[in-house]
C-alpha cells in the first residue's frame, strides 16, 4: 500500500497489520521518538474533565472525548539547540520611602498625623546576556500550530528512544512539512521572547523596572527531528472541525473550546424568565 504523503506509518484498512513507510530520499530522518504513556481511556478521562469547566461548549465537542473518537499521532517537531545572545535597555526602579504629615477629621475634630509614602527613583540600565538554551521544540507539522504545539509542552525528551519502525508501527505518524527556514524563524522569535522573560525575572537590579527593550541573535544548529506523542479528538462543528489534543507523554489537555450559541441563548432566556418572576412577585405583593 501506498501511504498518504504526510505520513510515515499508519494501520492497514484491510488487514488491520501496521504499516511503516519505507525510508525514501524524501522523507526527513527521524532521530528520536517519545513512547506514548497514557493510555486512551486515561487521555478520554481526561479531556472529560477539561470540557467539564466548560458547560457552554457545543454537545457536538463532547463526542470527541470519547475513547472511540480518540486518534493516536507521532506528531514530528524540530529539536534545537542554540546560543541567544541578547543586548538590551531599561529603565530601573529603586523604592524609598518618606514621612509625610496630613490633617484628617476624626469625631468632628481636626487632627494631625503622619503616613509613610513610598517614591520610586528611576534610572536607565544598558546590558547584555549570553545564554545556551537544549532542546527547544517548534512544531514540524502544517497541522498543528505553533500556539497549539507550545500549549501541549512540555515533552521530556530524556525519555525519548531511538527511531526504529517498530516504535511507530500501527501508530499514525506524520512527516515533517514545514520547511528548515520557517521553523527556525519561529524557534529565533520565541528564544528571543524567552530572554526577554529570563532577563526581566532573574537578571535586574532595583525593586522593578519598566520599559524593558531587548535584540537577541540566536545561533541555532542545525535541528534534529524527533515524533512526539499526541491524542487528538475531531468532530465537525457547525463553522468547521473541532478538535481537543492530549499530551501523550504528561496527559495534559488542551484545545481551544467554543461556546455554544443555542446554550448562550438558552442561559440568556432563562435569567430573564427569572427576573420577570421576580418582578411579577414583587408587582403582585404591591
Amino acid at each position: 500500500m501506498d501511504l498518504p504523503d504526510e505520513l510515515r506509518s499508519a494501520t492497514c484498512s484491510f488487514c488491520d497489520s501496521a504499516l511503516v513507510a519505507e525510508a525514501d530520499g524524501d522523507a526527513e530522518a527521524v532521530d528520536r521518538v517519545v513512547p506514548f504513556e497514557v493510555p486512551r481511556e486515561r487521555a478520554s478521562t481526561t479531556l472529560g474533565a477539561h470540557l467539564a469547566a466548560h458547560w457552554l461548549a457545543p454537545e457536538v465537542l463532547r463526542r470527541a472525548a470519547r475513547p472511540d473518537e480518540l486518534r493516536q499521532v507521532f506528531v514530528p517537531f524540530y529539536v534545537f539547540d542554540a546560543v541567544a545572545r541578547t543586548t538590551f535597555s531599561v529603565q530601573i526602579g529603586n523604592h524609598w520611602y518618606r514621612t509625610e504629615t496630613y490633617t484628617t477629621t476624626v469625631n468632628g475634630k481636626r487632627v494631625t498625623r503622619t503616613r509613610r509614602v513610598r517614591e520610586t527613583e528611576w534610572s536607565s540600565l544598558e546590558g547584555s546576556h549570553v545564554r545556551q538554551w537544549f532542546q527547544h521544540l517548534v512544531s514540524a507539522s502544517r497541522g498543528l500550530v505553533e500556539g497549539e504545539a507550545n500549549a501541549l509542552e512540555p515533552f521530556d525528551l530524556g525519555r525519548s528512544v531511538p527511531f526504529v519502525p517498530a516504535v511507530v508501527a500501527g501508530v499514525a505518524a506524520e512527516r515533517a512539512t514545514v520547511p528548515h527556514a520557517a521553523a527556525a524563524r519561529v524557534a529565533s522569535q520565541e528564544l528571543a521572547d524567552l530572554e526577554a522573560a529570563v532577563i526581566a525575572r532573574e537578571h535586574l537590579p532595583g525593586d522593578t523596572h519598566r520599559n524593558l527593550s531587548s535584540r537577541t541573535t540566536s545561533d541555532l544548529s542545525p535541528p534534529g527531528l524527533a515524533l512526539l506523542p499526541v491524542w487528538i479528538g475531531v468532530v465537525k462543528g457547525p463553522k468547521g472541525p473541532l478538535r481537543l489534543l492530549v499530551n501523550g507523554q504528561t496527559g495534559e489537555a488542551v484545545g481551544r473550546v467554543p461556546r455554544s450559541p443555542f446554550k448562550i441563548a438558552l442561559l440568556v432566556a432563562s435569567v430573564l424568565g427569572a427576573l420577570g418572576l421576580v418582578v411579577l412577585i414583587v408587582m403582585g405583593a404591591s
